[in-house]
């Protein structure tokens, strides 16, 4: 029972680590640096965006994610929903929605998407393996996200 018990309390502890990494990602995607963002990251590790291509190896997920912080956004807010977090033992994945408004060179932007993230106990901190960026639209706010060419922008410019 007491083994029982201890389970339970680590996994509640696990998840809400997992959480907590989430969604300090979110903070340090919209408002940090290069540094802080890579700090989530295992090495190694890979970053899909969909649509789009995989990074695969640190270099090549820090070098989008350079790129991505060069041209962010100067106004980003976005948010997880519905998180579904399972855990078995030093990994886990993480599957959650997200919505984000932004201004982008003085033009709302609204998009919205999901993760899904693969994520592996290093020294006691949860880090990502891999994460996978699903697009489901971004546009201009003037021009709605609705129809067949919902992804109206790109993340980062085409040559990254």
């Amino acid at each position: 029972m007491a083994e029982e018990s201890a389970a339970v309390v680590q996994e509640l502890m696990d998840r809400e680590k997992i959480r907590e990494v989430v969604h300090r990602y979110c903070w340090t995607v919209d408002r940090g640096t290069l540094e802080e963002v890579m700090h989530f990251f295992d090495d190694p590790c890979e970053l899909r965006l969909v649509p789009g291509k995989p990074y695969i190896g640190r270099a090549a997920v820090q070098s989008w994610y350079e790129a991505y912080i060069e041209n962010r956004m100067e106004v980003l807010r976005h948010l997880i929903h519905n998180q579904i977090i399972t855990v078995q033992g030093d990994t886990a994945t993480s599957k959650s929605y997200f919505d984000a408004v932004g201004d982008l060179k003085g033009e709302a932007i609204v998009a919205a998407g999901f993760y899904e993230d693969s994520l592996l106990r290093v020294r006691g901190k949860w880090k990502f393996t891999e994460k996978i960026i699903r697009l489901d639209y971004i546009a201009p706010l003037r021009e709605g996200w609705g129809g067949l060419n919902r992804i109206k922008r790109r993340l980062i410019p085409p040559d990254v």
